[in-house]
């Protein structure tokens, strides 16, 4: 008997053995943590060498404020896709005002960035993109935050109510160096001769005549401000114009030299850039260029080293072999943001708003993916927020997690995105993140079943959407989805889970092909057939959109469910793996197909299901041979 236990024991632990080296081969290494530069000034949707000065809070009151000029600034969201499609006619005004540089500057300030959340909260910046004007010696007060510029005029009817802004303010005789941008009078025009007593640097006086409802005077005197060789003066009074030969049809410009000279051009056109094309072709000809200006030095993140743009192109590659994969730097990135940036960025949170942020915590202090640390100063945040009933300051908010992350944290393994990573500067990144948290918080809702009502997640999530998501033009368009697709009236649980599916499904299909598009990472109808064959009753063809793709909806939420099953959350990329939960995950990475098991596991699974029978089949061996074993013969031996 204790040979045939022997023997069994001898099996097992053979067994044992086998499945431990399973486990430990049957999914890759984690690979090496991917690590990206923080802290850092971001450069946003605009150029280091462009034309649009970029702003942080490190730059921005040394740049704005009590200067000698004005300043046209944007804050902006990079994440923001109505943001996005601007900046290309933002910069196009950047160029276009670049030779007013000294009078009017235009710079921009990224209010995504963590950095610079007091100063969007201090500015009151509810929208985006929202572009203000500020005055020359502007000085932050309370309720003078710049004025607002409607940003979406064309491009010539914009510069055009500048440059009648800046000749309303009438800063010709405060601030020393400022063009003239009055109308040349009868009296001037007769002492013309003074501009070459007082600078005898300069060569010409350049008259241009501006007829009524135009500019063309403004924006040339203003385009020719940095050339020390020339001074451009306007005129309005056609007759006074006629002194100079100028007649307001075949000539409209007219030069005046030392001597009394008098010189008239033609332009091609009426437009301004006609008149400035003119003016700089009489000016290079003569060879004076205009002087060099001491620039205003952007604030600029420092190039990223080789070393992580490697690491950058095998995040993208690992992403791309595991598209469906959820991350965990993903989930904690979106929370990041919500907690360091979009909330704080209001400057007063109450009423309706605050009951939104109260709900959002509410969900997330009962179905976050944090660690121990994170779920402690979810819940206190979350006590905090409830009792304040009446109204919260951004800032205060802020602050006090700032105080709970110092005393209990860090709560976070990471602080970029991973499955939400961008091959194109811009694209995805928290949009991304934040649906991802969305899908995993309405499925660990379902799986938990810690509340009755079937809205709870929906319902915060909605309320963050229309009273904190940066982007205006996204939230308006899922307010209206909401509505029309009856949000309030999903009867449980797991229909919310596939009510957000359906939804973000929906907002792929209106952004696939955007601009804001990340060319590697095209928005699809979500789960693909390769991702998980059983969610398609049949196969779609390559125009298929949401209407006509034939979904087997179960078999949707067994797979929505699977991959933001906790379990399963990749953690590649987690810098500080400590923070969280210890998971047998964080031995391996699976790779999902639409269900439980890799490929690999399935494999190993008939190997262990062999072995086990083979035991099986020893052990009764070894009885059978017990029981046939010839006994000994007792009567015999006694009478022997």
């Amino acid at each position: 008997m204790t040979t045939t236990w022997s023997v069994l024991a001898k099996l097992i632990a053979l067994v044992l053995a086998l499945i431990g080296l399973a486990v430990l081969t049957s999914g890759k290494v984690l690979p090496s943590p991917v690590s990206a530069p923080s802290e850092s000034p971001k450069i946003g949707l605009y150029e280091i060498d462009g034309k649009v000065t970029i702003l942080t809070v490190n730059n921005f009151n040394d740049t704005l404020l009590r200067q000698n000029r004005s300043m046209l600034v944007e804050f902006y969201n990079t994440f923001c896709g109505h943001c996005q499609r601007y900046a290309p006619h933002y910069k196009a005004l950047a160029e276009r005002l670049y030779p007013w540089r000294e009078i009017l500057l235009v710079a921009a300030i990224d209010c995504n960035a963590f950095e610079n959340t007091g100063i969007c909260r201090d500015y009151e910046i509810f929208a985006y993109p929202t572009v203000r004007y500020f005055s020359p010696d502007y000085v932050c007060k309370e309720g003078n935050w710049g004025q607002n510029i409607n940003p979406h005029v064309e491009l010539n009817e914009l510069t055009a109510n500048l440059s009648q802004r800046l000749a309303a303010e009438n800063n010709t005789d405060k601030i020393p160096n400022y063009p003239n941008l009055n109308s040349l009078t009868e009296n001037e025009a007769k002492t013309l001769n003074k501009v070459f007593t007082t600078d005898s640097n300069k060569k010409f006086v350049i008259l241009v005549y501006e007829p009524e409802n135009s500019t063309v005077g403004l924006e040339s005197i203003l385009h020719f401000h940095l050339w020390s060789d020339v001074q451009v003066r306007r005129i309005n009074d056609i007759n006074l114009a006629n002194t100079f030969q100028i007649d307001g049809g075949k000539h409209k410009i007219a030069t005046v030299d030392p001597q009394g000279n008098v010189v008239p051009y033609g332009v091609t056109e009426d437009t301004p850039q006609a008149y400035t094309a003119t003016i700089e072709n009489l000016l290079t000809a003569q060879g004076f260029t205009p002087r060099t200006v001491k620039g205003v030095k952007s604030a600029v993140a420092e190039a990223e080293s080789a070393n992580n743009e490697s690491e950058h192109a095998a995040t993208i590659s690992e992403v791309l072999n595991n598209k469906h994969l959820v991350y965990q730097a993903d989930l904690e990135m979106a929370i990041r943001q919500i907690l360091l940036n979009e909330v704080p960025k209001v400057h007063e949170i109450n009423g309706e708003q605050l009951l939104a942020l109260q709900r959002v915590l509410g969900v997330l202090q009962r179905y976050h993916p944090l660690g121990p640390e994170g779920k402690t100063v979810i819940q206190r945040l979350y006590e905090y927020v409830l009792n304040r009933n009446e109204t919260i300051n951004g800032a205060a908010f802020q602050a006090e997690f700032d105080t709970l992350n110092q005393t209990h944290g860090p709560i976070f393994s990471s602080n970029h995105f991973v499955g939400c990573v961008t091959s194109e500067h811009n694209k995805r990144g928290y949009t991304c993140s934040l649906w991802t948290l969305f899908h995993y918080l309405t499925v660990q809702a379902a799986r938990l079943e810690v509340s009755n009502d079937p809205l709870e997640v929906l319902t915060a999530i909605h309320g963050y959407v229309k009273y904190f998501f940066g982007c205006t033009h996204c939230s308006e368009h899922f307010q209206a989805m909401a509505s029309r697709r009856k949000i309030w009236n999903v009867p449980n649980k797991d229909e919310a889970v596939l009510w957000l599916w359906a939804a973000h499904n929906e907002v792929n299909e209106r952004l696939a092909g955007d601009e804001t598009e990340d060319p590697k990472f095209p928005k699809i109808q979500f789960p693909s057939v390769s991702s998980c064959p059983q969610c398609h009753k049949e196969q779609p063809s390559a125009s298929s959109n949401i209407a006509t793709i034939d979904w087997d909806k179960d078999a949707v939420l067994s797979f929505l469910k699977n991959i933001h099953n906790p379990g399963y959350i990749s953690r590649y990329g987690v810098d500080n793996d400590a923070v969280l939960h210890l998971s047998l995950d964080k031995l391996r990475q699976k790779r999902m197909i639409g269900g439980l098991f890799s490929e690999t596991d399935a494999r190993l699974t008939i190997l262990l299901y062999g072995c086990c029978i083979l035991i099986m089949g020893l052990a009764v061996r070894l009885v059978q041979m017990k029981k046939h074993r010839k006994k000994p013969n007792c009567e015999v031996l006694g009478k022997a």
